[in-house]
């Protein structure tokens, strides 16, 4: 399975808008100098997200993006699939016309076990989970040394 830098920067900017849920709105400029996320590129992946129903918006000077859900409730697979569509890691699971030998092939059994067992962590692994991974990894950053 391959994740696209759209599904990256799109995971970026949903788990800073789970880091940030309940404390209103936040400018796509926050978040796109939070997570080095070029901001030109962020905006058009916050659209895409808005349309699924993952995002609300609100204009004006105290505007900005929040969860249209809680956390717990969105997971990787929601925002990756808002973004990039279904993803299968061989073009013949979704389609198996495309290869004359898919009917019996060994190999494409394996690799739909990848797929779904790659679709089960997707799914089960929600924003509020990655964010608290989030907070610690920052935390864990932020040793001070002193001489």
């Amino acid at each position: 399975m391959r994740i696209t830098m759209k599904s990256d920067y799109g995971l970026r900017a949903m788990i800073d808008l789970a880091a940030h849920y309940g404390h209103g709105p936040v400018p796509s400029a926050l978040i796109a100098e939070r997570q080095l996320v070029p901001e030109h590129f962020l905006d058009q992946l916050l659209i895409s997200l808005r349309r699924a129903g993952l995002l609300k918006s609100q204009r004006g000077p105290q505007g900005g993006h929040m969860l249209a859900r809680p956390p717990h409730q969105i997971s990787m697979s929601d925002v990756i699939h808002a973004l990039d569509g279904a993803t299968a890691p061989m073009e013949c699971l979704p389609n198996p016309t495309v290869c004359q030998l898919a009917p019996g092939c060994a190999i494409r059994d394996v690799w739909q076990e990848v797929e779904r067992f790659a679709e089960q962590l997707l799914t089960s692994t929600t924003l509020d989970q990655l964010a608290a991974r989030h907070r610690i990894a920052g935390e864990e950053g932020e040793l001070m040394y002193y001489i």
